[in-house]
């Protein structure tokens, strides 16, 4: 059945995985995008290695916050406890047994991570550089503090771009951010910036 009426407003979200997506000169790189593309277990894996070997063909510079490191090392530690614990596993955080595996798993993330900076032209943004942006970003937006500091990152490195699979960035109005993410995610980012 054929769709009537005009297609919906893109308000700023842009689905990676459009046929006719391309690459910005410069995007900042989520955390979310990082975890689903190293771990394959992760539901959107394949979009996103998919998306992050575009941006490896592009010219498009991707910036990060170091945050962003500290936060995969964090999930990488949390999906070790979750395979041993599973929904009890926010409470067996100290369970010594889970260490190694955490372990294994911190060494590949780290490779991985390595290997993908080496795929892609990048800047980072330390911590430091964003500090005094973040608190009215959280008050201004309920930003959680590390949503903040990847917020305050785009204005400090003065790109427009994310790439991300957060909803919580659609609370950012589209003319200080276009969010790039997958074509699931899009519809419902679109549906938040319009209620606002």
């Amino acid at each position: 059945m054929a769709r009537r009426g005009r297609p919906p407003l893109a308000r700023g979200v842009l689905s990676f995985e459009a046929p006719d997506w391309s690459p910005p000169d410069a995007l900042l790189l989520d955390t979310s995008v990082v975890v689903e593309a190293l771990l394959p277990s992760q539901p959107d894996h394949a979009e996103c290695v998919a998306f992050l070997q575009r941006l490896a063909a592009s010219d498009c510079l991707v910036v990060f916050n170091r945050l962003l490191e500290v936060e995969l090392h964090e999930t990488l530690f949390n999906v070790a406890l979750k395979e041993r614990h599973g929904k009890r596993w926010a409470s067996a955080r100290h369970d010594g047994r889970v260490r190694r595996r955490a372990g294994r798993l911190l060494e590949v993330g780290t490779s991985a991570w390595s290997d993908l900076l080496d795929s892609l032209s990048w800047a980072s943004i330390d911590l430091e550089e964003v500090v005094e942006k973040v608190p009215p970003l959280i008050r201004g937006y309920g930003f959680r503090s590390y949503d903040a500091v990847h917020a305050a990152t785009l204005e400090v490195a003065e790109v427009n771009d994310i790439a991300t699979l957060d909803h919580g960035f659609a609370a950012l109005p589209q003319s200080r951010a276009t969010l790039h993410t997958t074509a699931a995610r899009a519809v419902t980012m679109r549906a938040r910036r319009k209620r606002r």
